[in-house]
């Protein structure tokens, strides 16, 4: 639900905005984040799953290094998909269905999610882990105050500082951020696995485990992002209004 109110909100406000176009960009921009969704959670649904089992065998060594492999693996792909899309996104904004004159627009979003992709995808998949070892209220806060924030700082960025549709996202990933902040000090309280580097010793059994577990999850949210992508072809046609 919180995932998704990022979305909502930038849309409310910018619809605000004097031009169909900023509506239409943001529209675009959900397949972008449903698809950043799907892979956070293949992250966090495969190694917290893991983790989960690994302290009920009382296997704490295990759980700890998953729990390093499953929070930085996520942001060197996190990292990876931030390059290529800052050096592709004309491309990708075309290919997600943007239109050619919304493409302004949808390149000026996408450019400031993608900065933020790396603690996007982290962010969910804290999320994960601290809810199966039972700190879901910790996770909860985490995630939910980003949102909160969002619907604080998207009026400043798009129309106090007049950046319009590319200070929607910048509000976006400033509050991903923070949610990023919050849930990382959750897993450093008492109970919970504490991220550290030196329990970093990734191994491939690990990676097996992570498609084992996460593939499921992936796919689930994955064709949410390909069905949006799909209708906004359809639409494109008959313009950016249809899009919005």
């Amino acid at each position: 639900l919180i995932s998704s109110f990022y979305n909502m909100v930038d849309t409310i406000y910018v619809g605000h905005l004097d031009n169909t176009e900023s509506s239409a960009a943001v529209g675009v921009a959900f397949s972008f984040m449903a698809l950043i969704q799907a892979i956070g959670f293949f992250f966090g649904h495969g190694s917290g799953n893991f983790i989960s089992r690994s302290l009920g065998n009382k296997e704490y060594d295990k759980a700890k290094n998953m729990a390093a492999t499953g929070f930085f693996l996520p942001i060197a792909v996190g990292t990876l998909i931030m390059v290529l899309g800052l050096l592709f996104t004309t491309p990708l904004s075309r290919m997600l269905g943007a239109t050619e004159t919304a493409l302004p627009y949808t390149t000026s979003y996408l450019r400031w999610l993608l900065l933020g992709t790396p603690f996007m995808m982290s962010s969910l998949v804290m999320n994960n882990p601290l809810r199966l070892q039972g700190s879901a209220q910790i996770a909860m806060v985490g995630i939910t105050f980003g949102a909160v924030l969002n619907i604080a700082l998207d009026p400043v960025f798009i129309f106090k500082l007049g950046m319009g549709v590319g200070g929607a996202a910048l509000a976006t990933i400033i509050s991903q951020f923070i949610s990023w902040l919050l849930l990382l000090g959750g897993c450093a309280q008492k109970g919970n696995i504490s991220i550290s580097l030196k329990n970093l010793s990734p191994h491939i059994w690990q990676f097996g485990e992570i498609v084992r577990c996460g593939l499921p999850s992936l796919c689930r949210q994955g064709i949410a992002s390909v069905a949006v992508i799909a209708l906004n072809w359809a639409v494109k046609g008959y313009g950016d209004s249809a899009i919005a």
